[in-house]
């Protein structure tokens, strides 16, 4: 009996150590990212970049304007002072060294051919690159029927944003313990600058970009957005503290939910294909949403998904999508919601 008392003092009193030394390392974490040294300006400069890019490449749309590829190669690497604003032209920053590397070459040939097309103002259809229209929305598509303006934006969204934020910045290289403080601060504030979203989200839903706005758009059934916020406010004052154990938590979140919300959004997408199949510029600007969303699932060090669901997806989608059918096209939804555990909301997303 004497045994078992003194056990339980000395058990209690462990306890009550480690409680002590979990008192002594709690430290504030803000419900707004506004840190004392943060910088992400040149997130804040591509992210308006790919803006600017898509906007001229989304002038293809309309019949009988033509494109300047030299122009879109431009201001895809800022050479030659392409953009309106010129913040843009002299900040030092471009789009193309931030694009993984074997995406470069895909994105400027999709200029070229995006620039022939819109040039010869055709009337699009099967085999046939052109504008496909209702009369009230019209798309610039390839023969295909890929929209190349979801086709840029989409590519720039995965083979940049999400690739950046998931691979780069919150890599060991970037954040790891071995990295200088201040390195480590700066690198975990450009994740967050990619993500484009306002110090206060969610409170704050004003001016939400790319990656971000689509997260935010799926975040009332999934909170996904939000979850990635507080990982991201989490993780910069655990690295401020020297929290190693809890910014690799952190970074796991990050992931884990700013993937769900690419797959969420594709599974949106998909949900507007179907809906609008009667519907050739819908349906087909649904498509190309959709099937870019897959592609740039591959960009996560981390992915739930595999390298070989992916390519069951895009098969699903086909390589032309005149001839899609509904029914592969309910499969890469059942498929996508079943990875993701989407079930109980995929019809809603």
């Amino acid at each position: 009996m004497k045994k078992s008392v003194l056990y339980l003092l000395i058990l209690g009193l462990a306890v009550s150590i480690q409680s002590c030394k979990k008192d002594t390392n709690k430290y504030d974490i803000p419900t707004t990212y506004n840190f004392s040294n943060v910088d992400y300006s040149g997130q804040t400069y591509r992210l308006a970049m790919i803006t600017a890019l898509v906007n001229e490449v989304k002038k293809g749309n309309t019949a009988g304007t033509t494109l300047n590829a030299q122009l879109l190669k431009n201001m895809y690497a800022n050479s030659g002072s392409p953009f309106a604003n010129d913040t843009l032209n002299t900040c030092g920053k471009q789009l193309k060294d931030k694009t993984f590397a074997t995406d470069q070459s895909v994105l400027e040939a999709i200029f070229d051919e995006a620039a022939t097309t819109s040039a010869a103002n055709a009337n699009a259809t099967n085999g046939t690159a052109g504008i496909i229209t209702n009369g009230t929305k019209s798309y610039l598509v390839d023969a295909s029927g890929i929209e190349y303006k979801e086709a840029v934006e989409k590519t720039l969204q995965g083979a940049l944003i999400y690739y950046q934020i998931t691979a780069v910045y919150l890599s060991e290289d970037k954040i790891g313990k071995q990295v200088a403080l201040a390195d480590r601060q700066h690198h975990w504030d450009e994740a967050f600058g990619y993500f484009g979203v306002p110090i206060d989200y969610p409170t704050n839903t004003t001016g939400l970009q790319h990656v971000g706005k689509y997260a935010n758009d799926r975040n009332a059934l999934l909170g996904n957005a939000t979850a990635v916020m507080n990982a991201f406010l989490k993780g910069r004052a655990a690295i401020n503290n020297d929290d190693n154990n809890t910014v690799t938590e952190q970074v796991a979140i990050i992931r884990e939910n700013v993937e769900k919300g690419v797959a969420a959004t594709a599974v949106h997408y998909i949900n507007g294909a179907l809906a609008n199949v009667s519907d050739a510029p819908t349906f087909h600007h649904n498509m190309s949403e959709g099937y870019f969303l897959v592609k740039s699932l591959k960009y996560n060090p981390a992915k739930k998904i595999t390298d070989t669901q992916i390519q069951t997806l895009l098969n699903y989608f086909g390589t032309n999508f005149y001839t899609v059918s509904t029914t592969d096209l309910q499969a890469a939804k059942n498929l996508l919601s079943s990875i993701y555990g989407f079930d109980a909301v995929k019809d809603q997303l």
